[in-house]
């Protein structure tokens, strides 16, 4: 019975909302009576998944990260999305379909996994999970000038047309290397390079594990 027991002690919990992400402090039985009162409603504790059963009864301490997040919303599964915009990073809970219409209504936004861009094609056949990380990068409003790039990765070899700053961005979230004219650019350089002068610009995939 003494292992049953739930003791008053509160935990910091990183709580997913509509609104984005909060940590609140919770007793054990706060975090379990939220469960039972939202059966879609997910806890992972150090990333695992657990059960209003296995809670009751598994240890926690203050170096323990617990997560709330809702599962399902209309029969979809929602997962956290870091949205970066001029005034930072925002979390919002987005279905794997309104992360494809994202990309799909605009070629501009740029979605990244993990640090890996993908495409709308790309995001419909991924096996996404509440532990990947998920940055959508819209694009730039306000009329900023575009330059042609051909890019180069896995699926094979595309041209589109970027801005100076979704350049730099490609190239720092997901570690692709620019090319311009030739010569490798770094992502911090990118920025001061006169792009409006060259004649061709490649972003390529670094290559993994000397292949």
């Amino acid at each position: 019975m003494r292992g049953r027991t739930m003791s008053d002690k509160k935990f910091t919990v990183h709580v997913a909302r509509e609104s984005g992400h909060e940590q609140e402090l919770m007793t054990r039985k706060d975090i379990v009576d939220t469960l039972s009162a939202n059966e879609n409603t997910w806890v992972f504790v150090d990333s695992q998944m657990v059960s209003v059963e296995e809670l009751e009864n598994i240890e926690l301490s203050d170096a323990t990260e617990i997560r709330i997040n809702p599962g399902m919303v209309g029969g979809a599964e929602t997962f956290t999305v870091l949205v970066a915009s001029r005034e930072g990073d925002e979390s919002i809970l987005m279905t794997k379909q309104e992360l494809s219409d994202k990309l799909t209504s605009n070629n501009a936004n740029w979605l990244f996994i993990d640090g890996q861009m993908v495409d709308a094609a790309t995001i419909e056949n991924t096996e996404l999970s509440q532990d990947n990380v998920l940055r959508l990068v819209p694009s730039i409003v306000g009329g900023s000038e575009t330059f042609t790039v051909q890019i180069t990765d896995a699926s094979g070899h595309s041209v589109c047309e970027m801005t100076k700053e979704e350049i730099a961005t490609s190239a720092k979230e997901a570690n692709n290397w620019v090319f311009v004219d030739g010569k490798m650019v770094a992502a911090s350089a990118i920025a001061e390079t006169d792009l409006a002068q060259a004649a061709e610009i490649r972003m390529t995939r670094p290559l993994v594990g000397g292949q």
